[in-house]
């Protein structure tokens, strides 16, 4: 059943979408401030942190908890999200439809007067942020980077994208670096944050048993801010000419190789190709039916797993992959072949309908949870479309091989990135140029 939309456009930058669903119990709120992914992405991960443990009238984070426990349990809670070469700032929450409660005063109401008292009332010292808070969430983002290397598989995939886009603005760790933190200046901080309320665009989401009237009502009623004129976020550069392969290897102490592979697809999710590159991405290493998966896992017991994913804001496509570091060779080379095969077009019909129905079969899985509803229409937020789940099902059903094929053909290798346990010596970096 095609979700019923409701967005409004706001005055002052702010969008409201509310997507109402007899399916959930609770109500899901999500508050999204876009930034531009620039210089200032360490502090602007904080800051989120920051506004969570305290604001006027709940003073620190226990009193925040047993708020939300007399909202019937209510929860909330903050983070930071990399959306191509921008960074979401997102306060979210869930809180029980007030169907199910046996108080006159709406719950769903009172999450929206929450909100803004979390975002626009912070408690301040000397016209800051409290000392306190930001030397805890200082700590706490501090550990959050340096927690990155103990997932070696995370960590294999951002040094990648580092490496593959060293000049760009995407090469930045959503959470931000060290160096910033322990040089931050805390007016500095509290500036940012102003601009964060005064200028940056705003998306609310609603998912729930809600009537979408009733929630303007809501946003309206609790929402202060001062706002100005509000900022542009620059687009996020996607096609890139002139790539010249490279090969990177880090040396660590691990007990698994990690391979990952960078590859351009020149293909932004505004694209009609988008649909045709889902499925290539599918077909080569998108679950136990793909390429990938078959022939590098299974058939060479190469890899102890591998997959391969699309960042659809950036227009990249990633393959990752855990092996022995003697295996490396072997793994490329049969990794090379399936790219090859994809622009020869050697994709059979049983693949093709195998991940057609595996992706159509995680949109419908996607329907039945609220943040990745919400996620979907960040997307369409940041691309200015409107295009519904089913919708999306639809345009997928219409693409043919021959259309993955097209799109393979634009596909490129970019950076070839591997985490071993030993040096190589370069041995094993043969390049096999026919991709």
């Amino acid at each position: 059943m095609k979700e019923k939309l409701f967005s409004k456009q706001l005055d002052e930058g702010i969008r409201l979408t509310v997507i109402p669903s007899e399916k959930f119990k609770t109500v899901t709120i999500s508050y999204c401030f876009h930034r531009d992914l620039d210089e200032n992405y360490t502090y602007q991960a904080l800051i989120p942190a920051v506004l969570q443990r305290g604001c006027e009238g709940l003073e620190d984070y226990k009193k925040i908890q047993k708020h939300l426990e007399e909202q019937y349990g209510a929860l909330f809670d903050v983070g930071v999200q990399k959306k191509g070469e921008r960074q979401v700032l997102t306060f979210s929450a869930d809180v029980v439809n007030e169907a199910y409660t046996s108080d006159s005063e709406s719950t769903v109401a009172q999450m929206f007067h929450f909100f803004n008292r979390i975002i626009n009332k912070p408690l301040l010292e000397n016209g800051e942020f409290k000392k306190d808070f930001v030397e805890l969430e200082k700590e706490n983002l501090k550990n959050r980077i340096l927690s990155l290397q103990n997932d070696k598989m995370q960590y294999s995939m951002e040094r990648c994208i580092q490496e593959m886009c060293k000049d760009e603005k995407y090469s930045r760790y959503v959470f931000g670096r060290l160096e910033d933190l322990e040089s931050l200046d805390s007016k500095k901080l509290y500036d940012i944050y102003r601009d964060m309320v005064e200028s940056s665009p705003l998306d609310i989401f609603v998912v729930g048993t809600v009537e979408p009237e009733k929630i303007l009502k809501f946003v309206e009623k609790s929402l202060v801010m001062k706002r100005k004129k509000i900022k542009t976020i620059p687009g996020t550069l996607i096609k890139k000419v002139g790539i010249k392969e490279k090969a990177i290897e880090e040396v660590m102490d691990i007990s698994q190789g990690k391979l990952n592979i960078g590859l351009r697809t020149n293909v932004k999710y505004s694209d009609e190709d988008y649909f045709p590159l889902v499925l290539y991405n599918s077909i080569l290493g998108g679950g136990p039916h793909s390429k990938l998966f078959i022939n590098v896992r299974e058939k060479a017991s190469l890899a102890y797993y591998i997959f391969s994913l699309i960042d659809k804001f950036k227009g990249i496509m990633l393959i990752g992959a855990g092996i022995e570091t003697e295996k490396y060779a072997q793994t490329l080379e049969i990794i090379r072949e399936q790219l090859l095969h994809m622009k020869e077009g050697r994709i059979h019909k049983e693949e093709y309908q195998a991940a057609m129905n595996g992706i159509i079969n995680s949109i419908k899985s996607a329907q039945d949870q609220p943040f990745q509803l919400m996620d979907h229409y960040l997307g369409n937020s940041i691309y200015n479309l409107s295009l519904s789940l089913d919708d999306f099902i639809e345009r997928l059903k219409k693409v043919q091989i021959d259309d993955i094929v097209r799109v393979s053909q634009n596909i490129k290798v970019d950076t070839i990135y591997f985490l071993s346990d030993s040096r190589m010596e370069g041995k094993a970096h043969a390049r096999n140029n026919r991709t």
